[in-house]
């Protein structure tokens, strides 16, 4: 990857109270899975040229534009044009499922982030893997975080008799999580849209205290919540409930370009 080295970390990673947005909660929440992030992407040598592409611009847009100083792009619902931290395109991924409706007018990227994005979608994700592969220069790396579908909490749900996932939500640009995905899963799919695995995790990045964050705000539970970081945090691999793996082509030929 020609703007990607492997040396050096980040003297300094946002904290919490850098993360800046209206949904505090949700915010909250996820601060330690931004700062993950952050982490490896430092990891993977990021700097002010990379050229990344976050899928569905966000706070953590933001973060990795105030953190590399880089331009970053975004592809999403929102109208297309030039945002403060790079230029937006408009596209629903859903839309991958037809190869005659990918958009081809984007440039290709050092690094693509696709957060807690996957499990949104009712396209083969498999299809929605080769899109963005054939965004991703031949030497780029796609970073995927996305829910362990065998996380404990899940197992534990279902032998309550109870479904760990809700219900599909009435708003289209928000229905909630269609399916979500194990390792194994991710590696075949992977495969299946010409690339590899390089880097696979099970981590608890996620701050249990604000885990009820909606609409009415945060509601946080300060000792239950603790608690449950602790513990989560020293559950066996297979059972934690984040998940984040680097893939990199598998092959120098980018499908449909």
């Amino acid at each position: 990857m020609s703007t990607i080295n492997t040396s050096g970390h980040p003297a300094r990673l946002p904290t919490v109270a850098a993360i800046r947005g209206s949904d505090r909660g949700y915010t909250a929440f996820h601060a330690p899975r931004y700062r993950y992030l952050l982490g490896l992407l430092h990891d993977l040598g990021a700097n002010e040229r990379t050229r990344f592409l976050d899928i569905g611009r966000s706070q953590l847009t933001t973060l990795v534009h105030e953190t590399f100083g880089a331009r970053v792009d975004t592809l999403g619902f929102d109208p297309e044009g030039e945002t403060a931290e790079g230029r937006h395109y408009h596209y629903d991924l859903n839309q991958a499922q037809w190869e005659e409706r990918w958009r081809r007018d984007l440039p290709t990227y050092d690094v693509i982030v696709m957060a807690e994005v996957i499990e949104h979608l009712y396209t083969a994700p498999q299809l929605v893997l080769r899109f963005l592969r054939s965004l991703l220069a031949d030497d780029g790396r796609l970073i995927v975080q996305t829910p362990n579908a065998a996380a404990l909490a899940k197992r534990l749900k279902l032998l309550l008799g109870r479904n760990p996932h809700e219900m599909i939500r009435v708003d289209p640009t928000d229905p909630g999580h269609f399916r979500e995905y194990t390792p194994a899963e991710l590696r075949t799919l992977a495969r299946e849209a010409g690339m590899t695995t390089e880097r696979s995790e099970r981590v608890h990045y996620f701050d249990s205290r604000f885990s009820h964050h909606g609409e009415g705000g945060p509601r946080p539970q300060p000792v239950v919540g603790t608690v449950k970081n602790v513990v989560y945090s020293m559950l066996p691999a297979a059972l934690r409930l984040g998940m984040t793996v680097v893939l990199r082509p598998a092959g120098a030929e980018r499908p449909g370009r």
